[in-house]
């Protein structure tokens, strides 16, 4: 009887075993990558900016701070609709960048433009 219960529960551990890999890999198809570059608008790079990304309701998702070279990345973002913005130490985005988020993809906007106020060399917002 003991083999019987030992085995029945070596049975059960592998089929939770089971399940967790094959929710794993359907988790994962699921979302995607959001990377990009913030600049200013003479196309320096800005290291230590807020980025944020909302969902078109104007949830925010999750904001991150740019690394060296103005990079940032939103990992394992959920397959949707986003806007990529930052209002952080002055600076602002004068329009959110528009985002699709696809299974497993890597969103790339165009770089995120910020401007500080009162520059004149800054596009107006539409």
């Amino acid at each position: 009887m003991r083999r019987r219960s030992f085995g029945a529960a070596l049975f059960a551990l592998g089929a939770v075993f089971a399940g967790c890999a094959s929710s794993g890999s359907s988790a994962s198809a699921q979302v995607g990558v959001v990377r990009g570059v913030a600049v200013d608008t003479s196309g320096n790079p800005l290291p230590g900016i807020v980025v944020s990304l909302r969902t078109p309701e104007g949830k925010l998702f999750q904001s991150v701070t740019t690394g060296d070279g103005g990079a940032y990345e939103f990992p394992a973002v959920p397959v949707g609709q986003y806007q990529v913005f930052s209002e952080f130490a002055g600076y602002t985005t004068p329009q959110p960048l528009a985002v699709k988020v696809t299974p497993s993809g890597l969103a790339t906007p165009p770089r995120l433009v910020l401007q500080e106020p009162g520059d004149p060399g800054a596009p107006s917002p539409r």
